[in-house]
């Protein structure tokens, strides 16, 4: 009985020991740490592997449209418009071609379609001094219409700023103010009122990277591209004096005040962003 007692504590003793030293030995699996870029440039493979969404009939593939916008292709699919825009390695102000095959990220919430850009800035009330959004979860700017396959996208690096501010783009009258506006509207940037004819200057160095007239309610329109992120916007022009691509210089002449898209007087609309994002220009202007 004591043999056997030996050989039971005997038995416990090495089993202990063998718990233990296998305990010392064990490492937590690793764990895998995506940026957030990596983490949206990968976002495409989990889809594919999903077979929930396949089902669902998700293609990874989208091929552009006339009249289609960035920030309407990531709403449609139920993506999110920064991980769309980084998946295909887009700059701000996010310019796509027709026929164009971008990649879709996987989903992350239901498809919400928008009407066309076009027809929804062509919902305004009649004439009207502001350049307002009806849909406060729509950006009609931050994203152009695509353009025209045989048109050549603008260089992707803009040249270096010349100064730490922005220069005002027209000497005129504040008519409108940037924000919140009555009837849940708003207003992404400011409205000048000036002569028609007067200069509209470039508020910095810059790239043109967009100059059409396809959003009706802001006529004719250009988007320059900066150093930084950031992009200004013009709208309501009676001419524009420059082309998609072109490089412009601050201070440049780059069209001519008018009244053109919904407005019923002469004015400029102008809008400063970075990336997505709309800010006051007022906050970022300079005379100099």
């Amino acid at each position: 009985m004591i043999m056997n007692g030996v050989l039971v504590k005997s038995s416990v003793l090495i089993s202990l020991f063998a718990i233990f030293f296998l305990a010392g030995c064990w490492r937590p699996p690793s764990v895998q740490i995506y940026t957030s870029t990596s983490e949206f440039e990968n976002t495409e493979s989990f889809a594919r592997s999903d077979a929930t969404l396949q089902d669902r009939g998700y293609d990874p593939v989208y091929v552009v449209k006339k009249g289609d916008t960035a920030y309407e292709i990531a709403r449609c699919h139920g993506v999110e418009l920064k991980a769309f825009v980084v998946i295909n390695k887009m700059f701000a102000p996010y310019l796509i071609k027709i026929g164009q095959r971008v990649r879709l990220p996987a989903p992350t919430k239901p498809p919400s379609c928008v009407p066309n850009t076009r027809d929804l800035a062509n919902q305004s009330n009649g004439h009207s001094s502001d350049s307002l959004i009806h849909d406060p979860s729509v950006n009609l700017i931050v994203s152009p219409p695509a353009i025209a396959v045989h048109q050549v996208l603008p260089i992707s690096e803009p040249p270096l700023r010349a100064g730490d501010k922005f220069l005002w783009p027209v000497s005129g009258k504040l008519i409108s103010e940037f924000g919140p506006k009555p009837g849940n509207l708003r207003n992404d940037g400011i409205n000048i009122s000036a002569p028609a004819g007067s200069p509209v200057r470039a508020a910095e160095n810059g790239v043109v990277a967009y100059a059409g007239n396809e959003l009706r309610g802001y006529g004719n329109m250009l988007l320059v591209r900066h150093d930084g992120g950031w992009v200004t916007a013009y709208a309501h022009n009676s001419k524009l004096l420059v082309e998609l691509g072109a490089v412009v210089a601050r201070g440049e002449v780059i069209a001519r005040v008018g009244e053109s898209g919904n407005v019923d007087r002469p004015q400029t609309h102008f809008e400063l962003r970075r990336g997505d994002k709309a800010v006051d220009p007022r906050a970022y202007l300079s005379w100099k």
